[in-house]
């Protein structure tokens, strides 16, 4: 297999990983945290081999910028993926004692808005790929960030936007993947 085949094979990754993100994030709120979970965090497996195709795509080009983008936003997508695990099948034990990693929420929030910032930052300079879609994936952390903080009472789609956009933004880097 060419690495060109594999570029386009991210790409289906990435358009495979927005949708299921996003259906996760609309089905949340009428279906269990076990069925959405398992969208999520099967959504954000998938997104790790759409990191790595833009990151490749781009990688001579995109610079120490462009690594410590896409290296933040691995590191980032693997605790999101532990902590959704971990509160969507949550074992009898961890419920008795409460959340098991309280701090961990914001820092992985943060660790991973800044690598998608430094990504997206690095993308738009490269312009191998669509700017926008780098940007989307950022909005959408960091609004995963505000939103909890700045609304409290709203209803349970209004927090279904970050997640959106997100997903949004690796099906436009999942389209820019299959068609170089």
């Amino acid at each position: 297999m060419s690495r060109y085949e594999l570029i386009r094979w991210s790409g289906l990754a990435g358009d495979a990983s927005g949708v299921l993100i996003i259906v996760g994030a609309i089905a949340a709120p009428f279906v269990g945290p076990v069925a959405s979970g398992t969208l999520f965090v099967t959504g954000h497996i998938l997104l790790f081999f759409l990191l790595s195709g833009v990151y490749v795509t781009q990688s001579s080009y995109a610079g120490l910028l462009g690594l410590l983008g896409y290296v933040l936003s691995t590191i980032g997508n693997a605790l999101f993926i532990v902590i959704q695990t971990a509160s969507s099948f949550a074992l009898p034990r961890i419920e008795e004692t409460g959340e098991m990693f309280p701090a961990a929420v914001p820092a992985t929030g943060i660790i991973f808005s800044l690598g998608l910032l430094l990504f997206a930052i690095a993308n738009t300079r490269v312009r191998a790929l669509p700017a926008w879609a780098g940007w989307l994936m950022f909005a959408g952390m960091a609004l995963n960030l505000a939103l909890p903080r700045l609304l409290t009472d709203a209803p349970d789609l209004v927090f279904a936007i970050a997640p959106v956009l997100l997903g949004l933004g690796a099906i436009g880097f999942g389209l820019g993947l299959r068609r170089n």
